[in-house]
């Protein structure tokens, strides 16, 4: 079947709706592999957080919760006590206690310590269930981008936004999806596992697994039994093992970065399905997909617009601002209008002491060294000051110069190499060697934990 064309018969039903009695109690809403969870249970389970969490002052809810059915109970309900639920988007205690302005308690299945209130899900279940309270019209939460150009931000998100996304979605895919059980190695978290591994299957109405997928191995086990559509990321489709027999899946989406044409040519071979490209932002939601090796598609409803000055901006009824955003990525529009092609990254430029530095360039330049192999830079605030820190991959004459010559030495002259074509203020105050640049699991450079590792 075309993944490609529309299908506007299929409806999807707005998050107000997701309790009401037009799903049957005995309706499938997740499950994993030892057990299922029905409208019903999903049902009681949000009165029951509802309940507890109207006996508590706090407003902002840090939601930092692995069960991806514990998530959707916990979202929900959040959203009815007309509390706001904020998505750090990782569980990392070091960095999220330097977060704790952002919210003011926490809801957990994990064994973080904060100087906050916090609630262990599931807890116990209340023995009075309050009735359903109305639906807030304004209902919203909060997310961060990724992080990996430079300081998260703060994105106010609201539910309507989402809503209108999955409307976009099941208009494109929706007949494909019909029936089908979803599976995620990405979580919902992020603004791209929210809208396909949250938002799109309790939109449509079909399950979602609870655990995520992490390995090969358990999506053939969970494909031999269902037909799975499997929202993905290029970290992990890179990562197939062409040895195990073809786990045949109904569709696979894949974002967070380019997916490789050897990649893509893998997924079909070991999942019987080609992968659909999408292409957006926190900020922005949803812009584009694509199947692979074709131009990018906008979403209906989104195009670009030239400024006067010459830049670039996109313009999406999921964005709050009425003249669009400039993109981080550089395009290509194509004749039409409505396709176009990534030309790849802007420089990633910060201030420090009045001079405009380049991470980007930084980078690049260590990767010329014979010494390193994959360089990863990053701005820190320490006492008051901002400064450049870097995170290095060292190839193997990286390695052997470093035994000679001992860690301080080996990076003292990397920084006066670096002297060569950087600024003073450009060159990186502090350094990490590492074995791999960690990502996560929207195959992007894991800000968090970089971070972490100048704490």
């Amino acid at each position: 079947m075309d993944s490609q064309k529309a299908s506007a018969a299929v409806m999807t039903i707005p998050m107000s709706q997701w309790l009401s009695a037009q799903r049957a109690d005995d309706h499938l809403v997740a499950w994993s592999e030892s057990r299922e969870w029905r409208q019903n249970e999903f049902r009681r389970d949000v009165l029951s957080l509802i309940t507890k969490l109207h006996a508590l002052p706090s407003l902002r809810w840090a939601v930092c919760l692995e069960d991806n059915y514990a998530f959707a109970v916990t979202l929900l309900a959040l959203l009815y006590s007309r509390k706001t639920p904020v998505l750090p988007g990782h569980f990392r205690q070091a960095v999220l206690a330097e977060k704790r302005d952002e919210f003011d308690a926490l809801i957990t299945d994990l064994p973080l310590e904060l100087d906050c209130p916090t609630l262990t899900y599931p807890g116990e279940t209340a023995t009075f269930l309050s009735p359903l309270p109305e639906w807030p019209c304004n209902a919203s939460l909060i997310l961060f981008t990724s992080g990996s150009t430079g300081k998260p931000q703060k994105i106010i998100k609201p539910v309507a936004s989402l809503e209108r996304e999955s409307q976009w979605l099941a208009a494109l895919w929706g007949e494909d999806l019909d029936g089908a059980y979803f599976a995620a190695t990405v979580a919902p978290h992020h603004m791209y596992g929210l809208t396909f591994a949250f938002m799109l299957p309790l939109s449509l109405g079909v399950p979602f697994c609870a655990r995520s997928i992490e390995y090969h191995e358990q999506l053939q086990t969970l494909a031999l039994a269902r037909s799975i559509v499997l929202t993905s990321s290029p970290a992990f489709l890179t990562r197939l093992d062409p040895s195990l027999a073809t786990a045949k899946l109904r569709q696979i989406f894949s974002a967070g970065g380019p997916l490789t044409r050897d990649a893509a040519v893998l997924a079909k071979s070991t999942c019987d399905c080609v992968p659909v490209e999408i292409y957006g932002t926190t900020e922005t939601g949803v812009i584009a997909h694509r199947l692979p090796d074709a131009p990018w598609t906008l979403f209906d409803d989104i195009h670009f617009s030239h400024r006067a000055d010459g830049s670039l901006t996109l313009v999406s009824p999921l964005i709050p601002q009425a003249g669009g955003i400039i993109l981080s990525d550089e395009v290509e529009i194509l004749p039409d209008q409505r396709q176009f092609n990534l030309l790849g990254r802007k420089d990633r430029v910060v201030k420090i002491a009045e001079q405009r530095i380049s991470l980007n360039e930084i980078e690049q330049r260590l990767c010329g060294l014979v010494f390193v192999s994959e360089a990863f830079t990053l701005t820190l605030e320490k006492q008051g000051r901002v400064c450049v820190a870097a995170v290095l991959v060292l190839s193997a004459a990286g390695e052997e110069q470093r035994r000679e010559l001992g860690h301080n030495p080996f990076i003292g002259q990397l920084r006066q190499t670096l002297r060569t074509w950087l600024s003073p203020v450009s060159i990186p105050r502090y350094w990490r060697i590492v074995p791999a640049i960690p990502v996560n699991q929207q195959g992007k450079r894991a800000a968090a934990e970089l971070q972490e590792m100048f704490l």
